[in-house]
């Protein structure tokens, strides 16, 4: 889902995250959101926690809040129904 990131927000750390085997990692959470920077360069974020993910952390790594996408779950966009 794409957002606007408020630049100030800061990187997770490493220990905040950690490794998943499985589908489970931060891009299928529903907290999960891009937004580009001014340069057109791609910004990861966890908007639960308002924070950016380092490039790549996001389809290896996952945090204790990670939620299932609700699209998946009732269809795509439940809210216009």
């Amino acid at each position: 889902m794409c957002m606007v990131v408020d630049e100030s927000w800061t990187y997770l750390e490493p220990a905040e995250l950690r490794r998943s085997r499985c589908s489970r990692v931060c891009i299928t959470c529903q907290h999960f959101r891009f937004s580009a920077d001014g340069d057109g360069h791609t910004v990861l974020a966890c908007g639960w926690k308002q924070r950016l993910i380092v490039s790549g952390d996001h389809l290896t790594r996952r945090c204790d809040q990670w939620l299932v996408r609700r699209e998946l779950e009732q269809g795509w966009c439940p809210e216009v129904a």
